[in-house]
């Protein structure tokens, strides 16, 4: 009886956004989303990256049911530059081989009908947004923008034929760490900022717009050639800040500047998680009077970018940017006490030596998973509709 059926109309989206309450309801680690950002995030009308990429929502059913979901993507941007791979994403099962595979599978037709030959995953959407399934520090509390899941899931899709593509790391440090290496980190990075030219600055909130400008450009010059990244277009940047603004405190965004031109940048967020866990997934009339209280609470900060112009390689810029993650975790600014990191590639050789600068260590670890894929079993499905 069990069936795997795209998502149509509100009621689906509602059973789609709400069916992983009940893998969770014992897990006191797992921070559910807001419901309402969550429809937002999946929704062409709000979020312009589905203007951008082709996606699709499914789930499993059986006798009225929902065991599972997952989502689907195109991205022409990925295509373009890195071939025929689509990807699976929002993925979650109860622990049944059965629905796994079934969810999976229709992925992979979905994929095949598009022409891709490869599917990878999970990527929710894509690889500037959460991915990764969790694979090792199941006993820490995730920060923002860190997936959480059972330790089943990992087992589940290998179980459908995928294979391990690559790891990813994050990081997190605070005052209870290494606090002479931190200085020692500050130390250099201070000397750098006398020798070279260069000066650090705040965000300045008062021009936003400008400063929103900066920064993309920024981002698409640091990102340029990073592995597995296609950079986001201005209109998915613009609605990435706008949904994240509240956790947008300005002395955590640093830009670096030679002789008045920006060329480095470190954005970290007020971890959102902290106030999330108070909602339980609702914007109940308690959470909301108590809002701006927990955001004023927050002591976790998340790593969202850290980037610097190619051309200044080997100028000391690492240092200067480890400097200011490491007086964000020795508590000199404002009341924050800790750093996350959000994803770090195993060959990112540059993020790791700048964040082993501070004597982080790993601290929850992902992988992505891959499958090539065969010819289309049988007659293709029919055509997308509408959320």
């Amino acid at each position: 009886m069990l069936t795997v059926q795209p998502v149509r109309g509100r009621r689906m989206v509602r059973e789609f956004l709400a069916m992983a309450g009940p893998l969770y309801r014992d897990d006191p680690r797992w921070v559910p989303p807001l419901t309402l950002a969550a429809r937002r995030f999946m929704s062409p009308r709000h979020n312009p990256y589905h203007r951008e990429a082709e996606t699709e929502h499914f789930l499993a059913v059986d006798r009225g049911r929902v065991l599972g979901r997952i989502s689907t993507t195109r991205d022409p941007g990925y295509v373009e530059r890195y071939g025929d791979v689509g990807f699976f994403g929002w993925f979650e099962s109860t622990d049944d081989q059965e629905v796994a595979t079934a969810l999976l599978e229709t992925a992979e037709d979905w994929a095949r009908e598009r022409g891709l030959t490869k599917v990878a995953g999970p990527y929710s959407y894509c690889s500037t947004q959460e991915f990764g399934l969790l694979v090792d520090g199941f006993d820490t509390v995730p920060a923002a923008f860190q997936p959480h899941n059972p330790p089943y899931y990992a087992g589940l899709v290998e179980g459908a034929g995928y294979t391990e593509a690559y790891r990813t790391d994050t990081f997190s440090w605070g005052p209870d760490d290494d606090r002479a290496m931190m200085e020692r980190v500050v130390a250099r990075g201070e000397r750098v900022l006398r020798s070279g030219g260069f000066r650090v600055r705040d965000l300045d909130s008062r021009r936003w717009d400008a400063e929103l400008d900066l920064l993309y450009e920024l981002f698409r010059a640091s990102f340029a050639g990073n592995h597995e990244v296609i950079p986001m277009s201005r209109p998915v940047f613009d609605y990435n800040a706008s949904e994240l603004k509240d956790f947008l405190d300005p002395r955590l965004v640093r830009i670096v500047e030679r002789d008045g031109t920006p060329v480095a940048f470190t954005m970290l967020l007020a971890d959102p998680n902290e106030v999330l866990a108070a909602a339980n997934g609702r914007l109940s009339p308690g959470f909301l009077l108590r809002y701006r209280k927990l955001l004023r609470q927050i002591t976790g900060t998340v790593v969202l970018m850290i980037g610097a112009r190619p051309e200044l390689e080997g100028e000391g810029i690492g240092r200067i940017l480890a400097a200011e993650l490491a007086k964000v975790a020795l508590g000199r600014v404002g009341g924050y006490r800790q750093v996350h990191t959000t994803w770090i590639h195993e060959e990112n050789w540059q993020s790791r030596a700048l964040v082993g600068r501070t004597g982080a260590r790993p601290r929850r670890r992902y992988v992505v998973l891959e499958k090539e894929l065969g010819p289309v079993p049988g007659p293709a499905r029919g055509p997308r509709g509408p959320l």
